[in-house]
């Protein structure tokens, strides 16, 4: 009896999932969500155990999301633009979030964020458990949108590669217009 290795047939399923994602890191994820949708209620706790709460920033600030890992190389490529961004309109209305989807705990990324360049000057939040980024939909890293005033996701964009910062900053700078002062 000539039987297959049943390990031949995982290897080969991985290398097929493997080939139908987009490049990044795959972390799984939920139902659909794209842009114009309704923006789903989260929140979380940052690395400096302070609570990050959507439904007192809906209706007051424009969130831009980022869903990131430290293993992610176009994660921390990423990371200085926006950076950048929240700089240039943090006082006009933006609030940036990071969103870690290290499982390894908060020691670890702090670790590495202390280490970097330049260095993240906006509140992040471990989610360990996935439930932030099941929420949106961030299956692959990193995954970037902006919520806008009114509560709509304005801007979802996956991946990144040198320029995508500048459609997001185009959208960052709507938005914040739109808030009512």
């Amino acid at each position: 009896m000539n039987r297959r290795s049943p390990i031949r047939f995982v290897f080969a399923a991985l290398a097929i999932l493997a080939i139908a994602r987009p490049a990044g890191a795959f972390f799984g994820g939920g139902g659909g969500i794209k842009e114009g949708d309704a923006a789903p209620m989260f929140n979380g706790h940052t690395i400096e155990n302070q609570p990050i709460e959507y439904s007192k920033l809906k209706g007051k600030k424009v969130v831009i999301l980022d869903f990131w890992s430290i293993y992610c190389a176009s994660c921390i490529e990423e990371m200085p633009k926006l950076i950048d961004i929240f700089n240039e309109f943090k006082d006009k209305g933006l609030v940036v979030v990071g969103v870690n989807l290290d499982s390894f705990g908060t020691h670890r990324v702090v670790k590495f964020m202390q280490g970097m360049e330049t260095k993240i000057n906006f509140p992040v939040i471990i989610d360990k458990n996935r439930q932030v980024a099941t929420s949106f939909n961030a299956m692959v890293l990193p995954t970037t949108l902006l919520i806008d005033v009114n509560g709509k996701i304005r801007f979802y964009h996956v991946g990144y590669k040198q320029g995508d910062e500048k459609h997001l900053r185009d959208v960052v700078t709507q938005a914040v217009k739109e808030i009512r002062k």
